[in-house]
This record gives C-alpha cells, sequence and structure tokens, in this order.
C-alpha cells in the first residue's frame, strides 16, 4: 500500500491568482511528485471528500507526509507546518517565486516553482519536488532540524480518537432516525448501570445507523467511548444514556420441539430453522 502525501495550499484564488492557479499547481506539479515519491496524493479541500475540520486535523497528523504550499502566504499551510514540526513529523514546504517569507526557509525543505506553471518549469519542479519527498521521508528521524537545534523534546500527538468520538456524537442529532422499527429492537439504554453491563461483542441497535456490535470500549474520565460495526462501517461514537442506544431483543421459536433464538449474537450456520426463520 503506498504511504499518504496530505497536500495543504490555498483553497480559493487569492487576489494576483487566475481562477484554479492552485488546482493546476496539485495536478500539475503535487500529484505527479508524489506518484514519482511512492506516495498516494490527497488534497485538504477536495470536494468529494465533504471532510469535517477533524477530519482534516486527523490527516494532517496522521499522513505519511505533508505538503505545504505556503504561497500568498496561507495561514492553513502555514499552521499545518508548525504542527508537523512541533511533534518531528516529515513535512515539506512547497512556494512560488513571487511569494516573499518573514522566516529562514532556508532552515527546512522546501521547493520553489514558478507560478506560470510553463511546461519546461513544471517537469523540473515535479522531479525536484520528488526527490525531496524521498529525501525528507527517509531522514524523518531527523526530519525536525529547528527542535534538534534547540535542543527541545518533540511533542508528541495525542489520542484524537476522542474529540473524533465527540464529532460523530453531534452528528447524529443532524442524521435521520430510522423509522419504523425493526420487531427485534428493544427497550432504550437510559441508565449508567446499562451503560457499565456493554462490552465488546454485544448487539446493539443504533437509532441513526442501525444494528451493529460493539468492537471495543474505552473508557476516557468519566465516560465511556466505543468502537461499533454497522453494516455502513466502523464508527467511534461515546456509550450516552440519551436512549440513541437500544437493546435487541432475543426471540424464542418453538418449531417441531427445536428452539431456535433470535436476536443478540452472530447467527447460526445455515440449515432449515435458519433459512425459514432468521
Amino acid at each position: 500500500m503506498e504511504n499518504k502525501c496530505f497536500g495543504i495550499m490555498p483553497t480559493s484564488d487569492p487576489d494576483g491568482y487566475a481562477q484554479g492557479h492552485f488546482s493546476r499547481v496539485y495536478q500539475y506539479i503535487i500529484v505527479p511528485a508524489c506518484k514519482a515519491a511512492g506516495f498516494s496524493a490527497v488534497r485538504a479541500d477536495d470536494p468529494t471528500a465533504n471532510d469535517t475540520a477533524m477530519d482534516i486535523l486527523k490527516n494532517m497528523i496522521e499522513s505519511d507526509m505533508v505538503i505545504c504550499d505556503i504561497s500568498s502566504k496561507n495561514a492553513n499551510a502555514l499552521y499545518a507546518f508548525a504542527i508537523r514540526q512541533s511533534i518531528n513529523l516529515p513535512v515539506t514546504l512547497i512556494k512560488d517565486v513571487k511569494t516573499s517569507v518573514s522566516f529562514n526557509i532556508q532552515e527546512f525543505d522546501y521547493v520553489e516553482y514558478d507560478d506560470s506553471l510553463r511546461i519546461d518549469t513544471v517537469q523540473m519542479e515535479t522531479e525536484v519536488l520528488g526527490n525531496t519527498l524521498m529525501r525528507t521521508f527517509a531522514n524523518k528521524a531527523a526530519t525536525n532540524s529547528l527542535l534538534s537545534k534547540l535542543d527541545i523534546v518533540s511533542a508528541q500527538p495525542t489520542d484524537t480518537s476522542i474529540p473524533l468520538a465527540q464529532e460523530e456524537t453531534k452528528k447524529e442529532s443532524h442524521l435521520p432516525v430510522i423509522s419504523p422499527l425493526p420487531d427485534y429492537v428493544g427497550d432504550p439504554i437510559t441508565q449508567p448501570q446499562e451503560i457499565d453491563k456493554l462490552k465488546a461483542g454485544d448487539s446493539i441497535f443504533h437509532m441513526n445507523y442501525g444494528k451493529g456490535e460493539i468492537a471495543s470500549i474505552k473508557k476516557m474520565g468519566k465516560d465511556k467511548m466505543a468502537e461499533f460495526q454497522f453494516e455502513s462501517g466502523s464508527k467511534m461514537l461515546m456509550l450516552m444514556t440519551s436512549g440513541v442506544l437500544r437493546k435487541i431483543k432475543v426471540i424464542a421459536i418453538n418449531v417441531l420441539g427445536v428452539s431456535v433464538v433470535r436476536g443478540g449474537g452472530p447467527p447460526p450456520p445455515h440449515n432449515l430453522f435458519y433459512d425459514l426463520f432468521w
């Protein structure tokens, strides 16, 4: 699997730039340079991704490499550069020739490109950027020259799953509620002691995501956070007594003297009773 390179650059057309200029910078220089260096390029403002601010921050920290285009003194790119530097992760700066910077850029890995995007300069700049990405990634243990020169221990990334779970939980209030409820859905979970009894492997019905299974539970202070496996994919959500979580009924059906149990837990192997009643 290719390593991921996250690109952060101006999201609009600042004064002095033609319409769609930075989209062309991304397509003509960044994407081919990443491909040459063995990275899969992802752009922070990809209109097809619908990423939230938390998604972008997560990518900013977890990506194998980040390219920050600080052309037009873009604040988002400078912010991302500062974050990667503070936690000693590989990052490459790029900028166009007409952008001046107010710090000594020579201290860092950077590539300058011609904002005219002429084909002859683009080809050379793509090759230079690709080589810079490979060199920076290969030397990632010693990437953060500024902190090492100051003899400062870099900050360590924190567990981003907590704010991500909170962000997902906030989204629930805007999601459609499933109605009518399937027959197997039981009472809502509204008591703290019911939350305390939940464990990995339990089947749960979520009013927004449907039936799922708890993959893991993590205690964070007074709260509990769980990873759920739904048909739509995995979700990290806070366990709350708001009634959004419901129990799964266990229904026993007696067929020809054989009890078949429906509800929580995995289904039995395929047989006549499974095919008829599960």
